[in-house]
Order: structure tokens, then sequence, then C-alpha cells
């Protein structure tokens, strides 16, 4: 892989997946709720797009539906999807605090991929859905690499302003006194859970649209790809990053997949380094962790420039 390749798989990888920090940044850090779940919403969004646009079932496909649609629908039933998995889990997950509410999305999310994992008739089960349709780029002379790494800035950057512009607003200042003092905004008469559920229903939304952009860049969606690894991803990001901070949230999105690609881009002669290189990777990713900890120096600067 030379320099080219690797810039445009981080910058590429590494936006779409700040949208789904970008996303735990907002209910997380501002709205106050551990989702250990986020990879639920984000499988959510790929499959939906994948059955929108696949076509009908034949010879050996065992899914039911392929309804031969367009790739924009497919992305819009993408956020929709994501919208109603979110709402279908809210409901009775927010009534929970703390490692409770923890541990529940994470059971919702374990729940779901069982499910596409074992039920065949959704996406073939563990053989997923392969050659997922992607948009016609041919009118634009570039190769699918560029578009798609543009499609992933874009949608990290309208992420990005809509959750600033968001926080900016009363309504933003109203999630962040119930981070703050619960029992004063409370008091002052916010109704708490509809502002919880609130936020975590909008903050689901831009994920299902991430998993439809997956599944393009990718042509596959498969619950191999859609484990709790993706969920640990993204939560080590924003502490890398340093929480309550949209730039942050980016930097440390963007800093992890660039050491991943790194490690991965290094060519190994056996099977057997490859597999210590992995098992390097992890530590690596542990220690980097652990002095973010310590010092937070994307936190600090994001301060500093003043993007919140």
């Amino acid at each position: 892989m030379n320099a080219t390749q690797l810039l445009l798989t981080v910058v590429m990888f590494g936006s779409l997946f700040s949208v789904l920090t970008l996303s735990l940044n907002l209910q997380y850090s501002r709205g106050g709720m551990i989702n250990f779940g986020t990879v639920a919403y984000f499988a959510a969004g790929a499959y939906a797009y994948a059955i929108v646009t696949q076509d009908p079932p034949k010879g050996l496909d065992q899914y039911l539906f392929g309804f031969g649609g367009p790739w924009w629908l497919g992305f819009l039933a993408a956020g929709l999807a994501s919208f109603i998995f979110a709402v279908i889990t809210g409901w009775p997950t927010l009534r929970l605090r703390g490692e409770y509410l923890a541990l529940t999305t994470f059971a919702f999310a374990e729940v779901f991929h069982s499910i596409l994992l074992n039920e065949r008739r959704i996406g073939n089960g563990s053989v997923g859905l392969s050659n997922v349709e992607r948009p016609s780029t041919e009118w634009t002379g570039l190769p699918d690499t560029y578009i798609f790494t543009l499609a992933a800035l874009a949608l990290m950057l309208a992420t990005m302003l809509f959750f600033n512009r968001l926080l900016a607003s009363p309504y933003g200042r109203a999630i962040d006194a119930i981070k703050d003092d619960e029992l004063a905004a409370q008091t002052i008469g916010k109704d708490i859970s509809k502002l919880r559920f609130q936020v975590f229903v909008i903050s689901a939304i831009p994920i299902g649209f991430a998993g439809a952009l997956y599944a393009m860049i990718t042509t596959l969606v498969n619950p191999q790809l859609f484990t709790a690894e993706v969920t640990f991803f993204i939560w080590i990001a924003l502490v890398l990053g340093g929480d309550r901070t949209i730039i942050g949230a980016i930097v440390g999105t963007m800093a992890l997949v660039l050491f991943q690609e790194v490690v991965r881009a290094i060519p190994f002669e056996t099977v057997r380094s490859a597999q210590i290189a992995s098992s390097v990777e992890h530590m690596m990713t542990g220690l980097i962790f652990i002095i973010i900890l310590r010092w937070q120096p994307i936190e600090k600067l994001a301060k500093r420039v003043g993007f919140s």
C-alpha cells in the first residue's frame, strides 16, 4: 500500500467511523447515556440498505426480501431503520442508568447480532449479502475510492456541523443541564426522560447513514463485520480524543484508524508473524489509551481552538 492509498483509506474509514464516535459523544458526553450497543444501529443501517437495494432472492439465496431499489432509497431506508431500532430499544432501556443501561444496550446489540447470524431469512445468515449495490460513479471520471472517501468526509462534516449547531442551541444547553445536574434540571421543569430519548434517537440516525455507506464501500454485509469490537473501537476513539469535544472525537478516531492501517500495511512473511503483529497492535492500542487517559493532549488542544 502506497502513501496515497493509505491516506485515502484512513480518511475514508476514519470519517465513516467518526460519525459513530460523534453520535456516541452526543449520547454519553452530553446526554449522560452509556451506550454499549452502537454497532447494532450501524448494522441496522447497513442491512436496511442492502435489503432495499438487493435483487429478489434466486437460486441458493435464503433471504426473503430483496426490493431492487435505487441506492438513494436504500440510503434513506438505512437512516429510518436505525431510527426505528433506536425507538424500539430506547423506550425500555433509557429508564435505566449507569452500568445497567450499558449492560442492557450491550445485550440488545448481542441479541440483534445473534438474529442476523442465525436467521437466514433476513440476510442469508452467516453468509451475508454480497455484491451490494453501489451508486454509479462513472460520470465523475474519478476512481471509486476517491468518490467514497469524499462521501464519507461529507457525511462526517454534515454530522459534525449538525451536532455542533444542536449543542449550541437552547436545546443543547438543556441537554448539558441534565448531564451536569439532573436534579436541578428536573426542578426547573425539564422533562429528563423525554430529552434523553430524543437525544438517543437523533444520534442514531447518522449511524444508520454510516452503515449504508459502509455497505456501499465493502459491497458486503455480514454479521462478522458488526461485532462488539466495533463498539469498543468507538469507545476507545472517544476517550482518546476526549469526551465533550466534537473535534476531539474526530481526531481520536482518525488517529486510531491511522494506527491500525499502518500496522496492517506492514508485509509479513508468515502467518505466525502476522498473528504476533495483531497482538502487538492490540497491546499498543491499550498503551496509547493509557497515555491519553493520563495526559489527554487532544482534549486540551480542542479546548484551545474553541471547538467543543
